[in-house]
Parts: structure tokens; C-alpha cells; sequence
């Protein structure tokens, strides 16, 4: 018996097939039938047909040995012995076996996937990355992040896989929003990962979800709001109906008792000239003093002992006979929706002309503000100056006599805390608060000598004034936040 292969030496792709041909000669003296077997790790992927040769001496055949090795990491790359197995019907102890090289072809399948693809949480969330290689051939990867969301950060854990064919790693990372959501809805944060072989194969580019979480829920900020407007509403209502008295007698003024609590809601007291005038006495020869004013609630300090009604009062800033009332509420931020962002006070310089602008809530004096309201609906906002400061400074529009000026910074109103009382302050340096629909925190600032509204410029930029629209989320202001 007499065997031959061709070729002896075979190259075929995953998923595709290549045929050898089987030649076996009868030397033998009598009719023989010849089975045919193929052996080796190739042969679960080989047919042979036909499997079984009838010759008779001196006669060749023929068989067709077929290799179809799948697209999978089953399939290994490289070269891989096999044999096909004759054996004679009748002379069953002339078993031959000739060998065959099967050369299989390498191919990259890279797959990955993210587990979850979208993850929820207020700080941080875990996320892990999938990796499976249905490759015929051990490879490695590179995992990275290609994100350009600067308000996401993604911090990968296993920068770099081996994956061996048929297998799956996995690697860990978590993402970090850049600043915490104290209140409102969910912000959406989008990331992208990229598996990258070394070898064979397409990256493989992936983009997960982000889902942050406001850090207190909604219903808790709309209890805070009610609550706030409920006491700023029973504090308006307390001093406006509590009865001030007064005493005819004259005495010397007592001092005000040390553990009078701290005023929030302020009522100027009208100036002694706004009183019933008295007659003058009537000259004498012998010098005459006024009696001492008699002792009222009123905080102003009492005139001196001494002093004669014949000189000048002092002077009193103007006022009508039924001053209007005021209203001082600390915040320590005031935040914009578009930006969400505090108004600030460029690098904590209170002086006079200082622009003002956007920044990161921080908490401290350059974003700490009291916002005085009078009863006629106006506001003035006071910054958290310095004592040593020349006057009181509140925010205002830039007046130098250019209409196409829109900055946006804080002057001395030059009345001092008497004046906030008093509403002393210039059309300039007055706001009114409009209400947006639908929205119980955000107002819309409109100056009252412009008669445009308070505007951001963009995260980290210069407040400016722009015309009204209660539409525009960069005119949306919280003077409460917290």
C-alpha cells in the first residue's frame, strides 16, 4: 500500500475551508478496500469523502479531505500537525498514517461592553468594563477615556489588559462629577471609553451615562422655601402692626437693655423735625435752654443735655410722613441658573468700582450679601464689605454716562446703614424682583434706572445687563440659595 498528500502543507482562514488530496495505491495481489481517518486537533474540523477506497491491484484512488475550521478562538492560529489514518478491510495489520501540516490563519474579534452602561449616584459612581476576546490569538489592550466633559471626571483603575483567546477581563473604574448638586433636577453626564488592541483589530469605542443626583431632594427644598417665606411673612406682619409708644415726661433716656435680641426687619424712625413743632419761648433777659426731648423707642441716641432751641436741628435725610419699611435678609450665596454659579466679588476686593462676577460656590464674604426690601416691591443688594470701608457698598450698574456699558459692580452708597433704612439709595443701585413662571426659586433682577436685567455671561464671567426675558436661564437668580 502506498500513501500521498496535496499538499502536505495546507493554509486556510477561520471560517473558511481548503481541500487536500488523499492518494492511496492497491500493491497488493488481491481487491482491497482502504478506510480513510483524519487524526489530530485538526481533524474535528475535517470531512472526507469518500471515506472508504475499493481498489484493485495495481489500481490508484482518491479521496477529497476537506478542513473547515470555524471563526472562533477554538480555531488557534498557527500551524497544526494532523494525520489521516489507512487501514485495510482485509490486511488489517498494514495500518498506514501519513502526516499533514494544517497552517490556521490569525483574526482579531474584540468586543466590550459597560456594566452598567448608565450609573446613578450624588458623588460617584462604579462602573465596570467588560472586555471579551473571541480572537484565536492572546492579545493586549489599552483602556482609556476620550471624554471631553469637563464636568465629569472618569478615573480607570486597569489601564492596560491581557487577554488570552476565548477569555474576558474586566476593569474598574469609577466617574466623579466635578461639583456636588445640592438641589434640583438630575444633570445628565455623558463619558466615553476606548478599548485599543496592540495588534490585530479595530478600537472599540464606548459611551456611558452619568445620572447625577441632587444632594437633598425636592421636596426638602420646597419645605425650606415655604418655611423662609412663611417667617420673612410673620416678621413683615409683626412689625407692621406692633405699636410703637411714646411718653410725654421728660427724663433721661434709658439704655437699651444687653440682651435685646439682633433686629432683622428694620423700621427708621422719623427725625425729631417731623414731629409737632412747639412754640418758641418767649425771650427773656436771662438765658433760656430747652428742656431734654422726651425719651422714645426710637434706637437714634438722645441730643445732648443743653441744647438750645434756637440753633439748627441737625440735618435728617428726607423722608414722607409715613416712612416706608425695610426688610434685611443675610444670604451667603446668590446663584445663577444658567451657570449655576454664585454672584462674587472678583477676588474678594471690596472696593469701590469692583466688578462683579461668577464663581464657584464657595461660601465666604466675597458671595455673602444682605438683600434689603422695601415695601414699595424694590431691593437693594449689599455686599459683605469690610468695616473700614468709606460707605456701605451695594451692587449697581456702572453709570459713566455710556448707554453701551454694561458692567456690573459695587459703589459706596454713601448713606451708610442709615440710609439703607431710610431707602436713600439712587435709581441705579435699585432692583426689582420679577418671578418666573412656573418656578418658585428663580427671579429675574431688573434695574430701575436702566430698566434692563441683571444677566451672566457665562460660567465664570462678568455679570453684565441685558434686556428682560424671563425665558433666559442666564437671567435666573436664587438670592437665597443658602
Amino acid at each position: 500500500m502506498w500513501v500521498d498528500l496535496n499538499p502536505v502543507t495546507a493554509d486556510v482562514e477561520p471560517g473558511a475551508e481548503t481541500t487536500v488530496a488523499v492518494t492511496v495505491r492497491n500493491t497488493g495481489d488481491i481487491v482491497e478496500e482502504y478506510h480513510l481517518q483524519a487524526t489530530g486537533d485538526p481533524g474535528q474540523w475535517a470531512a472526507i469523502e469518500p471515506q472508504t477506497l475499493r481498489l484493485y491491484p495495481g489500481t490508484t484512488g482518491t479521496a477529497q479531505l476537506t478542513f473547515t475550521p470555524p471563526r472562533s478562538a477554538e480555531a488557534q492560529a498557527g500551524p497544526q500537525p494532523y494525520a489521516v489514518k489507512v487501514t485495510p478491510r482485509e490486511d488489517r495489520e498494514n495500518i498506514h498514517a501519513i502526516e499533514g501540516l494544517l497552517r490556521v490563519a490569525e483574526f482579531a474579534d474584540l468586543r466590550a461592553e459597560l456594566l452598567p452602561a448608565q450609573t446613578r449616584g450624588w458623588h460617584r459612581g462604579r462602573v465596570k468594563l467588560a472586555v471579551d476576546n473571541y480572537s484565536n490569538v492572546a492579545t493586549s489592550a489599552a483602556v482609556a477615556s476620550t471624554s471631553t466633559n469637563s464636568n465629569l471626571q472618569v478615573d480607570i483603575r486597569t489601564p492596560a489588559l491581557r487577554l488570552q483567546p476565548g477569555r474576558a477581563q474586566f476593569s474598574k473604574f469609577t466617574v466623579r462629577p466635578a461639583r456636588l448638586l445640592w438641589f434640583g433636577t438630575k444633570a445628565r453626564h455623558q463619558y466615553n471609553v476606548t478599548v485599543t488592541p496592540s495588534g490585530l483589530g479595530q478600537p472599540v469605542s464606548l459611551q456611558g451615562t452619568y445620572m447625577q443626583s441632587a444632594l437633598l431632594p425636592r421636596w426638602l427644598q420646597r419645605l425650606l422655601m415655604f418655611l423662609s417665606a412663611a417667617a420673612m411673612a410673620i416678621l413683615a406682619l409683626w412689625f407692621g402692626i406692633h405699636p410703637s409708644f411714646a411718653t410725654s415726661a421728660q427724663g433721661s433716656p434709658q439704655p437699651a437693655a444687653n440682651t435685646a435680641p439682633q433686629v432683622i426687619v428694620i423700621q427708621p424712625t422719623p427725625p425729631a423735625s417731623s414731629s409737632s413743632p412747639s412754640p418758641k419761648p418767649a425771650p427773656t433777659s436771662a438765658p433760656s435752654h430747652a428742656a431734654p426731648p422726651a425719651p422714645t423707642t426710637s434706637k437714634s441716641a438722645p441730643p445732648p443735655a443743653g441744647h438750645s432751641t434756637s440753633a439748627p436741628p441737625p440735618a435728617a435725610p428726607p423722608t414722607s410722613s409715613s416712612p416706608p419699611k425695610s426688610a434685611q435678609i443675610k444670604t451667603t450665596n446668590i446663584l445663577n441658573s444658567a451657570t449655576n454659579d454664585s454672584v462674587d466679588v472678583y477676588q474678594n476686593n471690596f472696593t469701590d468700582g469692583q466688578q462683579i462676577d461668577l464663581w464657584d460656590t464657595l461660601h465666604n464674604d466675597a458671595q455673602t450679601w444682605t438683600v434689603w426690601v422695601y415695601a414699595d416691591g424694590s431691593i437693594v443688594i449689599q455686599s459683605n464689605d469690610q468695616p473700614e470701608s468709606a460707605g456701605t457698598k451695594v451692587l449697581q450698574v456702572d453709570q459713566n454716562n455710556d448707554p453701551t456699558n454694561t458692567d456690573v459692580d459695587i459703589s459706596d452708597d454713601w448713606n451708610g446703614v442709615a440710609g439703607l433704612q431710610a431707602h436713600l439709595t439712587v435709581d441705579f443701585q435699585q432692583w426689582t424682583l420679577t418671578s418666573i413662571p412656573g418656578n418658585d426659586t428663580y427671579g429675574v433682577l431688573k434695574n430701575k434706572k436702566t430698566g434692563t436685567c441683571l444677566a451672566s455671561s457665562g460660567a465664570h464671567g462678568w455679570l453684565t445687563m441685558a434686556p428682560c426675558n424671563t425665558g433666559d436661564q442666564a437671567q435666573w437668580f436664587w438670592l437665597f440659595a443658602l
